[in-house]
């Protein structure tokens, strides 16, 4: 029965350890966080003060990151530039025998 359990439980350990590793990094998120914070105390000051929305900032400038530094920071970016190119040549190649099939 102690074997049964310790199947069960390591199981359990492997299927916690495959999910986490599919989550974004905590210290992504929390960045985002006070970015977010940061950005909306901003902006209530700054129409507090000047009575007009701040202008949005330049994409790349501190505290505003890119969207792909974002999802770099994330752990999310799998295929490298050049893995996505030839990604998408191969799925041009392979539409175009399809259709050249299907005109036959």
């Amino acid at each position: 029965m102690a074997d049964a359990n310790k199947g069960a439980w390591e199981k359990f350990l492997e299927t916690r350890s495959q999910w986490a590793e599919q989550q974004p990094s905590l210290g992504a998120q929390l960045q985002a966080m006070v970015r977010e914070g940061a950005r909306d105390i901003r902006g209530t000051l700054h129409e507090t003060y000047f009575g007009k929305q701040e202008h949005t900032p330049e994409m790349g400038a501190p505290g505003s990151p890119t969207p792909q530094m974002v999802t770099e920071d994330l752990g999310k970016a799998h295929l490298s530039y050049q893995e996505m190119i030839g990604a998408y040549a191969t799925q041009g190649r392979e539409a175009q025998e399809r259709q050249n099939d299907l005109e036959r």
